[in-house]
């Protein structure tokens, strides 16, 4: 019981953390990604990835990353545009089983640099079953404590040739660039939380 009381603690203190923080401008902002958190009982938390398919004209086809997409004129707030898409990728309908804890500075992938996106931080309150829709192939928990382990460089294939990236490497896979990023000022987050 102690352990659970320490972990709602910790995302209590994310939370405050992330609230603290000065109110993220999300002017501009065109599409979302959603961080979904987990209490695992071992005191840690678990985070949701998810592989896209693979699909022609798509510039994430087939890589690893955060489920997201842009917003449309009939979604109110970015916000809103994370519940969709979050249900449409992967089935959680986070206004019944997420709770907002905040978000993190908006930033632009590398291979579309005039796409601002918005990371929406949610907790959840148990393991969902995960649905997948047709853009993923499939949704995986990675626990946040094991990330700084997977570390590594590692070469991908991009539209403009080879390059050689930081990254995450989680079971054989490859997670790098805004994914990467957003993960790791997650992490550096969690850290600031912690002590």
């Amino acid at each position: 019981m102690q352990d659970r009381q320490e972990q709602a603690s910790q995302l209590e203190r994310l939370r405050k953390l992330l609230s603290s923080q000065p109110p993220t401008r999300n002017d501009g902002v065109e599409a979302v990604v959603g961080m979904l958190l987990i209490e695992k009982t071992n005191n840690d938390l678990e985070i949701l990835l998810e592989q896209r398919a693979e699909r022609t004209g798509d510039p994430w086809s087939g890589h690893i990353g955060l489920p997201g997409g842009r917003i449309k004129s009939s979604d109110k707030s970015p916000f809103d545009a994370c519940k969709r898409e979050v249900m449409e990728e992967v089935g959680i309908d986070l206004g019944r089983e997420g709770e907002l804890l905040g978000s993190l500075t908006p930033g632009f992938p590398w291979n579309r640099p005039e796409l601002k996106v918005q990371p929406i931080i949610y907790k959840l309150h148990k393991r969902p079953i995960l649905r997948t829709g047709s853009e993923v192939v499939s949704a995986f928990w990675v626990a946040l404590s094991e990330l700084p382990g997977m570390r590594k460089q590692s070469d991908v294939s991009t539209r403009l040739g080879p390059r050689t990236v930081d990254s995450f490497y989680v079971d054989g896979r490859v997670v790098w660039g805004f994914t990467f990023r957003v993960l790791n000022e997650l992490l550096s987050l969690k850290q600031r939380s912690s002590g």
